[in-house]
């Protein structure tokens, strides 16, 4: 009969290697500071891989991509925790767990002085912040303002000083960060209020007649107030009339 010859095999599959992802810690960031850092992968069947946030969160203000670009601006602060999956054409995955630091930012207050105000004149200045997330929002929180000027939530100094003299106040600005924040940031200011000019009044006189009596009262708003002395500065009076000091 015929013959038949039986040859066995065996067949070992390798498993792909395991996906290591890399690097192995994230530098830190910073709350309003722009973030970039790049997640790359080898092993399993090779590329492409695809990133993924697996477990935790990343801050806010940050995200992702698939390609594995860590990026964004972050608005929260502190020590966030996530585990970050990189899968490969073959549908292997790995994984690596992450802690990244976010750390608050520096708010500054502008501008750094303040011009002088005049007492009964109308004055506005605008305070604005920077450093951290915004919008932010102003107060006053030590000293005190010149009589008659407040300043808004929104960072409007203003109004009508009515007191002259020197003032000392700290304005301080808070942000809108999240997680360990808000973050705030403080500028103290030293103002003068100068006194006002005096106004005279009326701005004109009555006329008068030769040989008749003649009185008329002269006022005065602003300045420091009464007494008042007045004077002849300029040219002269009709004969007959004097002014009183």
């Amino acid at each position: 009969g015929p013959y038949r010859n039986a040859t066995s095999f065996t067949m070992v599959v390798s498993a792909a290697p395991p996906i290591v992802i890399a690097p192995t810690t994230l530098p830190d960031a910073g709350v309003a500071t722009a973030y970039s850092t790049a997640l790359t992968a080898t092993g399993g069947n090779s590329g492409p891989y695809t990133f993924a946030v697996a477990a935790g969160a990343l801050p806010a203000g940050l995200t992702l991509g698939t390609t594995g670009t860590l990026s964004g601006t972050p608005t929260a602060g502190g020590t966030f925790n996530f585990t970050v999956r990189a899968t490969d054409s073959a549908s292997n995955t790995g994984s690596r767990a992450y802690s990244l630091v976010v750390s608050a930012p520096t708010i500054s207050i502008a501008p750094t002085t303040l011009p002088t105000l005049t007492r009964n004149a109308a004055y506005s200045q605008t305070i604005t912040a920077s450093g951290g997330t915004g919008t932010y929002t102003y107060a006053v929180t030590a000293g005190a303002t010149p009589m008659g000027i407040t300043l808004s939530g929104t960072g409007v100094l203003s109004g009508t000083p009515t007191t002259a003299g020197s003032y000392a106040f700290t304005i301080t600005a808070t942000d809108s960060s999240t997680g360990s924040g808000p973050y705030t940031g403080s500028r103290a200011y030293s103002v003068t209020v100068l006194q006002d000019a005096p106004v005279l009044g009326p701005a004109t006189l009555p006329g008068g007649n030769a040989g008749a009596a003649y009185a008329q009262s002269l006022t005065v708003t602003g300045g420091a107030g009464a007494p008042y002395t007045f004077a002849i500065v300029a040219g002269s009076l009709p004969s007959g009339l004097a002014l009183n000091t």
